[in-house]
């Protein structure tokens, strides 16, 4: 017998779009190396693309160092093998197929995943389905002083 459920199961109709990227670097450079580069380098042609402006609402890395991954071990749950995850949060899965298939950010970004990404970059598409906390997004201009 299933157990009894306490409401509906979230709607999907979440406020954006979210596309999840799990990354590892590339086994010859260190963890300094690759959060480095992804946070300066390789986000830059991103950050000077208009679609990708207008189009992503939120992009967030996270960094996993082997610190972390030492602290989430000791949850005694399976640590996923990864080096960083990067989140977009955009309105519809069309405005981030258009950032995908952007040809001046691909122009721009061309083979950059080499000097630091092991490919293939595993992907999921979701919706977010706010529990606790705020929803206080700042604009881009407020949160990177780069643009």
């Amino acid at each position: 017998m299933p157990l009894p459920l306490q409401g509906p199961a979230p709607s999907g109709a979440g406020k954006y779009v979210k596309i999840t990227m799990f990354i590892k670097k590339l086994p010859d450079v260190s963890q300094e190396f690759f959060s480095a580069y992804w946070a300066n380098n390789h986000v830059a042609p991103a950050l000077r693309s208009k679609t990708f402006r207008e189009k992503v609402r939120r992009y967030n890395q996270q960094h996993i160092t082997a610190e972390n991954r030492k602290q989430a071990a000791t949850f005694g749950l399976p640590v996923l093998d990864y080096d960083g995850v990067a989140e977009f949060w955009v309105d519809s899965l069309d405005d981030w197929i258009s950032v995908a298939t952007d040809p001046d950010l691909a122009a721009a970004a061309d083979g950059d995943d080499k000097n630091f990404i092991v490919q293939p970059v595993h992907v999921m598409v979701s919706y977010d389905h706010l529990v606790l906390g705020g929803d206080e997004w700042k604009p881009h201009d407020e949160v990177d002083s780069r643009l």
